[in-house]
């Protein structure tokens, strides 16, 4: 099944939270969920009980359904019915950096309240996968801890560490906290040297702050999966080449298969769907870097659907899975 028609199977479930699809509110993607060739139920397990956004029963946030690629009817949370993948990832590390400037407030509410939802629903229904961890950072590398507290407070993660786990079941209201930025501690000035959101995750891999606030998030065995979004452009300060910063980024997994890199910000300076972006030529190239690798995706944010562009991510995730060579020490 493609995974936009699974989509538009989940935007159908989602009763209550928010409409689904454009800024205009209206659903573009309508239509029945579909089932694979395997014996899965619905999409999200849409019968479930208990009002989350999944339909899961009993304060589980994945539901109990058949996963969207008609792998079976095992739960996302696990059980039988999936094919596995017999070698590759069954772990997937994912940092979220978000520019916190005021022009991004739309962004980040479709983010928090529709777009990871739905992302961690799907990552864990691609058949091998059997957990994933999510860090949050802002788009300034000073400093590159991970947030564990969101304007209105700390958002005490299950996991009781500077990340969120999978297995939460409280993980959609973790992220929501997480990605209702946090900034009293940041030393960018907002003179252009706070839009750095992949800058700042590669600060955030590396030491220090790899071996003291985030210490213990990056897994040997897990495909690191990298989204960067802002309506304005890659500004590293001091300057660095986008190669420099692909550099970096695989120097945390030690192999450049092993990192999907998805960049979200204008191809071109526009007033979209989510208000007005600047064409994001820096974060392109960083894409394109990525690219030769088939690990690098570019979403227009001028086109809005935010969804789209993890649509795209799903897929890059499914086949770096595949590929996926464990790092040794």
């Amino acid at each position: 099944m493609e995974l936009r028609a699974w989509y538009a199977a989940l935007c159908a479930g989602i009763v209550g939270l928010m409409g689904c699809g454009d800024s205009s509110g209206q659903n573009q993607n309508s239509g029945a969920g579909a089932s694979g060739p395997g014996s899965g139920g619905t999409a999200g397990g849409g019968q479930g009980q208990g009002g989350d956004i999944f339909g899961g029963q009993g304060g589980d946030p994945f539901g109990q359904g058949g996963d969207p690629f008609g792998n079976g009817n095992g739960g996302a949370s696990g059980g039988v019915g999936g094919n596995g993948n017999t070698s590759g990832c069954e772990h997937v590390d994912v940092v979220f950096a978000l520019d916190n400037s005021s022009s991004m407030d739309e962004e980040k509410a479709s983010m928090r309240d529709v777009v990871f939802p739905a992302f961690a629903q799907a990552l864990l229904q691609i058949s091998g996968i059997k957990d994933f961890r999510a860090a949050v950072i802002d788009a300034c590398p000073l400093p590159a801890n991970f947030h564990t507290r969101g304007a209105a407070g700390e958002c005490s993660f299950q996991s009781q560490k500077a990340w969120m786990e999978s297995t939460s079941t409280e993980l959609t209201s973790e992220f929501q906290c997480a990605a209702d930025l946090y900034a009293e501690d940041v030393q960018c000035t907002g003179d252009s040297d706070d839009e750095q959101p992949a800058s700042a995750v590669a600060a955030a891999l590396e030491p220090p702050f790899s071996t003291g606030e985030n210490a213990g998030f990056l897994r040997d065995d897990a495909l690191l999966v990298v989204v960067a979004i802002t309506d304005e452009d890659e500004q590293p300060v001091p300057s660095q080449r986008p190669e420099q910063i692909h550099d970096r980024l695989v120097a945390a997994k030690g192999e450049a298969k092993n990192v999907v890199f998805l960049g979200i910000g204008g191809r071109t300076d526009c007033d979209g769907a989510y208000g007005s972006a600047d064409e994001a030529d820096n974060l392109q190239r960083l894409v394109d870097t990525f690219a030769a690798d088939e690990r690098g995706f570019f979403w227009d944010l001028c086109e809005g659907r935010l969804e789209d562009g993890l649509t795209n991510a799903l897929t890059a995730i499914e086949e770096a899975c595949t590929e996926f060579v464990p790092t040794v020490n």
